[in-house]
């Protein structure tokens, strides 16, 4: 960027020939032109401009927040997601081995996670810290109400439920191994509304207003880069498309059902996944160019 340019006259200047590019190679119309301004104009009226921003909101956060884990394929470090505003800081702490706090009678199948800490260069990092959270089998966070997602008007009523569920920080062990029990996670909605134009977008893009199922992540350890990312699961057929954005291979992990369950001390058959979560030393804090 020059100085005589400003960061809009510069960014514009990018945009624009990204569209111009894309209006030319699917040689859109005039009228075709006219009908988008016209939808936005409609998602203006309907008060949904806010929530359009699920369209870039991770792309943007990706490019920012999550610079520093840029191009994992260089390095084979784990992916990065947004954080999202489901997070509560102060979780209890427990030690691998671990089950995260949850109800007696808990819904959902069970889920036990576990894997490896380690740094892109392949050593494991001992006591290595992940804080973990998700929404129930029963599709709520808990200690949040849906004010707490706004824009977006996500429904969420925790009222009964504990407000540490099914959130932990846990600790790995001196090997960088970490272990937590946990169950299947719901569902989250971003809150559209079913007759909005948002949702008449969603459906002729034939993309659900629905998230993939997923669990939350901080990794941290000494000496690496914190990571914030999330576990998608195989077989959830939201993560073949969604409207936020891609969801990486990599993040998509096989689950395994076991029927050896009272072995276990469960009542039910649960399933196991394995996931190794992989930090960049904090030397490599540069931020690579997108």
């Amino acid at each position: 960027m020059s100085e005589s340019q400003s960061r809009l006259q510069v960014v514009f200047a990018d945009l624009r020939r990204a569209v111009d590019d894309v209006i030319l190679k699917h040689q859109v119309t005039l009228e075709e032109l006219l009908t988008t301004v016209e939808w936005l104009q409609q998602v203006a009226d309907a008060g949904e401009l806010p929530s359009a921003s699920i369209l870039f909101y991770k792309t943007v956060l990706k490019g920012t927040a999550g610079a520093t884990y840029a191009h994992p394929e260089k390095d084979g470090a784990s992916h990065w997601e947004m954080e999202g505003p489901a997070h509560r800081p102060g979780a209890p702490v427990l030690h691998s081995p671990a089950v995260l706090p949850m109800r007696p009678d808990e819904p959902g199948e069970p889920l036990i996670v576990s894997g490896i800490v380690r740094t892109t260069t392949g050593d494991p990092l001992p006591g290595a810290a992940l804080e973990i959270w998700q929404i129930g089998a029963d599709n709520v966070y808990s200690g949040m109400d849906t004010s707490d997602f706004e824009p977006l008007n996500i429904p969420n009523d925790s009222t009964g439920i504990p407000v540490d569920n099914l959130r932990a920080r846990i600790i790995a062990d001196s090997e960088g191994r970490y272990e937590f029990r946990t169950v299947m996670p719901g569902t989250e909605t971003f809150g559209l509304a079913t007759d909005g134009p948002l949702a008449a977008f969603t459906r002729a893009l034939q993309l659900q207003g629905l998230r993939p199922l997923h669990i939350h992540a901080i990794v941290s350890a000494d000496g690496c880069l914190p990571l914030t990312t999330q576990i998608y699961f195989d077989g959830d057929p939201l993560v073949a498309g969604t409207i936020e954005g891609h969801v990486p291979a990599d993040a998509v992990k096989t689950t395994v059902r076991h029927d050896d369950h009272r072995a276990r001390g469960l009542d039910r058959p649960y399933r196991t996944l394995t996931y190794d979560f992989v930090l960049r030393p904090a030397a490599e804090a540069a931020v690579t160019p997108q």
